[in-house]
């Protein structure tokens, strides 16, 4: 029989999904990381979380070259993992089979048995029974657009879900290249929040819906206001999503994929932006932190590498936060590099190096 992994309360767990596999890092003073892994070795793990909300169970999302694609949970940090009873499966018959699982959302916090999954092709799944089965949203699935629903480079990928924190009938997600959309009624119907988000890449630039949001996270204070990393900007709605407003401001690119920010300090959000040439700006690696909401942001570099063969990107969940105060802020590669900070972005520090190319980053204070 396993032995059961355990932490120290206060642990700091890094959940990061790569291109071969999954790895944890730990660490109880933010200072010094121990790696941990690879779990699930070889496997395109897309995303992965750590749920706390009923003891700690892992969830990785799974996609195997060859044998399929699954939610995988664990409830020992890794050591083993169980299969689902009934996996995310699109209906025989239907023309749709899945692609990939892009996304593990665990659900309210007064809900600890349900999970959501995002996938490629867009739809939404549903546990209630912590990951053992899943069924499809079928409103999201029969929704009356959806023949027209196009993919942007990465698929058709539902690839970010927030939930309401205290409505259970109120949720969100984001799909590219679809964009937000909007369920009040526990997901039997669905409406598209994309007022005033460009789409440049199409001849109408601010369609009702073909929009390419690459990241969209919640206020933890107001559920009212959600930010976004979009092809075409950084928006921010504080009216749930009945429309939006670009808060680029003074960064050099429009274009990015991740977002993150400071959950006591909602005002203090992060971003990298990338150019042309789906890399860092210049030849230094930068994040980009904005104390106030948007209006103005900083360039964070101490600690960052800078030179003409530096070339770094980062992918849609490959950046995040943690919940102590001062924040720690996590950045993880495609090119295999971990930065952390443990003072808000001021300064960073390389955890690990020589990983696969990280495709998300997850952080969970035990």
């Amino acid at each position: 029989m396993p032995v059961r992994r355990t932490y120290p309360k206060g642990t700091v767990v890094l959940a990061v999904g790569t291109k071969r596999g999954l790895f944890l890092l730990t660490s109880r003073d933010r200072r010094a990381w121990r790696a941990d892994g690879p779990h699930l070795a070889g496997r395109r793990v897309f995303h992965a979380v750590l749920d706390a909300r009923n003891g700690a169970r892992l969830f990785a999302a799974d996609n195997g070259d060859f044998y399929g694609s699954f939610v995988r949970y664990s409830d020992d940090f890794g050591r083993t993992w169980k299969d689902p009873v009934r996996p995310i499966a699109f209906p025989e018959g239907g023309g749709l089979a899945l692609k990939n699982i892009w996304i593990v959302e665990p659900g309210r916090a007064d809900e600890p048995k349900i999970v959501y999954a995002g996938t490629d092709p867009a739809a939404l799944f549903t546990s209630r029974d912590a990951g053992r089965t899943w069924e499809l949203n079928e409103g999201l699935q029969r929704h009356h657009t959806r023949s027209r629903w196009q993919p942007g480079a990465g698929g058709l990928c539902l690839n970010s879900i927030v939930v309401h924190p205290t409505n259970p009938r109120r949720m969100w997600v984001a799909i590219s290249a679809v964009g937000v959309m909007r369920t009040d009624d526990g997901g039997q119907t669905w409406t598209f929040c994309n007022k005033g988000t460009r789409a440049d890449f199409l001849p109408e630039k601010y369609p009702e819906f073909g929009q390419c949001v690459h990241r969209l996270i919640p206020h933890p204070g107001n559920p009212d206001v959600l930010y976004q990393q979009n092809h075409c900007g950084v928006y921010v709605t504080t009216n749930a999503g009945n429309s939006w407003t670009e808060i680029g401001g003074n960064l050099p690119s429009d274009f990015g994929f991740p977002m993150a920010l400071d959950p006591h300090h909602p005002a203090t959000i992060y971003t990298v932006v990338e150019d042309e040439t789906r890399s860092n700006v210049g030849d230094q690696f930068t994040v980009y932190r904005s104390t106030d909401a948007g209006r103005r942001w900083q360039r964070l570099t101490r600690g960052l590498p800078k030179g003409r063969t530096v070339r770094l990107g980062v992918l849609r969940a490959g950046m995040c936060t943690d919940t102590h105060d001062p924040c720690g802020v996590y950045v993880g590669t495609n090119t295999g590099q971990l930065f952390a900070s443990r003072n808000r972005g001021d300064s960073w520090k390389m955890i690990a190096d020589y990983l696969p190319p990280i495709y998300s980053v997850a952080a969970t204070v035990l």
